[in-house]
């Protein structure tokens, strides 16, 4: 793979490679932020409906417990101003497209606020006696996920703080020692005994950190991965822009030797270097019918290599009725299918249908379906050509009675060259360039194109764009 590329190319591929990676990076963190603030909400309300549970009288004498509101009131207060000032700045920082590096720091002051309000409700739900310590662990996995592996290490050792603060103040006698239990209920209280209360805090510390520990090392296996891959399909979009390129390069070089001899197998024909035997001028014409076949498949490939690399912004799409474009197509597969008594018929039950589109892309667009309808319909055949508006999409159905799609072959008929079996026996001159360019210039204009056939019954290809109102 890396004979394939010079130096310079390789360097900007590897550039290439970063970019997308830190892009990649900065568009999950900006949707893990956007989930973290709808989180909180939902957070806030729950601790709003704790506060209301808690207040009620009833609730001491029924489960013989004591919660103070006050700490569910304080932690939803706490949660939604912080969350207010959260998503104004998402809001300011996602215009100002924020880099990796701004994203990581947004990220942890968020978690560091989740601590805090945490370790409050720790506090106030009598620390040990409350699994709420659990909910530090998922902030701890998405650090490690998120993060490189210091920074989610000094995220973790900030978790770990925050969980055994509690337990820290009460055993230093600066805040007073909180149970959920009444006193005939209370259980012995751990921060009372400084060896209980050291071990309690390891405890947290190792818990935290061998989860810390699990999730950063397969996420450095997974992040290895996914760079590996970055780089793999940079390179590979690179070879294909390249090889894109060189065929471009060598069918415009191919395009003017072919129009000279094309041009001399002409004057051979028509007799302008004299009168030739009937073998030979059999053998002319046959090869000016080679070289017209050629002149198409050239023009074709260059017309789908400007396609491919083309955006809407440099086509220009401008207000067109279809009802002005389609009638002149009609009228070009009418005269290619009359000498096989094939008839095209239109049907539309509107007036006007305006679309955003390319007036050239567009014409040539129909006329490659209509083409295709034509060349592969049965002699004395119909070819219908229906135009409807419905729910603002305006729908193209253009259907043939001819020889149909093999159903296994139907989702390949759209790449370049490809032809089924009973294509190529019934029309072996064609280029299979016809529908790649169909399904390039739908896609250049936000379209969908669908088929539908049955072998032997004929097919009906469905266009479909957004109307302008």
């Amino acid at each position: 793979m890396t004979g394939l590329f010079p130096k310079d190319s390789k360097a900007l591929l590897d550039e290439k490679a970063d970019v997308y990676e830190e892009g990649l990076r900065t568009t999950e963190m900006s949707e893990r932020s956007r989930w973290f603030t709808q989180t909180r909400w939902y957070a806030t309300g729950l601790c709003f409906l704790g506060s209301l549970w808690a207040a009620l009288p009833s609730l001491n004498r029924l489960h013989k417990c004591t919660i103070d509101y006050r700490y569910f009131l304080a932690v939803a207060i706490l949660l939604a101003v912080s969350n207010l000032i959260y998503v104004r700045v998402e809001r300011a920082v996602t215009v100002c497209q924020p880099s990796k590096e701004q994203m990581c720091r947004f990220l942890g002051i968020q978690m560091l606020t989740d601590f805090m309000a945490l370790s409050l409700l720790t506090y106030g739900l009598g620390g040990v006696e409350t699994p709420i310590l659990i909910l530090f662990l998922p902030h701890i996995i998405l650090s490690a996920l998120f993060f490189s592996r210091s920074d989610s290490f000094i995220i973790t050792w900030f978790g770990i703080f925050f969980a055994a603060l509690p337990m820290v103040l009460e055993y230093l006698r600066l805040v007073s020692t909180l149970s959920i239990f009444d006193e005939a209920h209370k259980v012995s209280v751990i921060s009372s005994n400084g060896i209980i209360t050291s071990g309690y805090i390891l405890g947290i510390a190792a818990a935290f950190l061998v989860c810390w520990y699990l999730v950063s090392d397969i996420a450095s296996v997974l992040l290895l991965r996914e760079r590996q891959l970055g780089r793999a399909f940079n390179r590979l979009k690179l070879l294909d822009q390249e090889k894109s390129q060189i065929t471009l390069r060598a069918t415009h070089e191919l395009k003017a030797p072919f129009a000279a001899i094309k041009s001399y197998v002409y004057t051979l024909r028509d007799g302008y270097c004299g009168v030739l035997p009937d073998k030979a001028q059999q053998v002319v014409v046959r090869i000016g019918e080679r070289c017209d076949m050629l002149m198409e498949k050239i023009s074709d490939i260059i017309h789908l290599s400007n396609l491919r690399t083309a955006t809407q912004a440099n086509v220009g799409l401008t207000e067109t009725d279809l009802m002005v474009i389609i009638p002149k197509e009609l009228e070009d597969a009418r005269l290619i299918g009359k000498h096989r008594g094939i008839e095209v018929q239109f049907r539309s039950d509107k007036m006007a249908c305006p679309i955003l589109a390319s007036r050239d892309h567009l014409s040539t667009m129909i006329s490659n379906l209509l083409r295709n309808a034509v060349n592969y319909s049965k002699d004395g055949g119909v070819v219908e050509v229906s135009l409807e508006a419905a729910e603002g999409k305006v729908l193209l159905h253009v259907r043939d009675h001819g020889i149909g799609i093999p159903a296994e072959h139907q989702s390949k008929i759209f790449e370049e060259h490809f032809r089924s079996n009973n294509a190529v026996r019934f029309n072996p001159n064609s280029s299979g360039m016809g529908l790649a360019l169909v399904r390039e210039i739908v896609r250049l204009h936000n379209g969908d194109i669908r088929v539908s056939s049955q072998l032997g019954e004929g097919s009906c290809f469905t266009v479909t764009f957004a109307q302008l109102q």
